[in-house]
């Protein structure tokens, strides 16, 4: 088990991430409502899976979703 030294849990907890603003917000809206089609397209068959890859990665450039660099691009 890593121990942490209590002056580094103090200054963790002064600095709190701060709230996500009201555009990257509607950012994250926009992104998962254009990957839930995107999904639908690919389970119907209507793209490939190279075309979803590659359709998904300019979502996450176009909108920057906070989660974006956690998703990776396959279905």
């Amino acid at each position: 088990m890593r121990m942490i030294e209590p002056s580094s849990v103090n200054q963790i907890l002064r600095n709190k991430p701060s709230k996500p603003s009201e555009e990257q917000l509607q950012n994250e809206l926009h992104f998962h409502l254009a990957e839930k089609m995107l999904m639908k397209l690919y389970e119907q068959e209507l793209i490939s899976q190279e075309e979803f890859n590659q359709i998904s990665k300019l979502n996450r450039q176009k909108f920057n979703p906070l989660l974006g660099p956690l998703m990776c691009d396959k279905p």
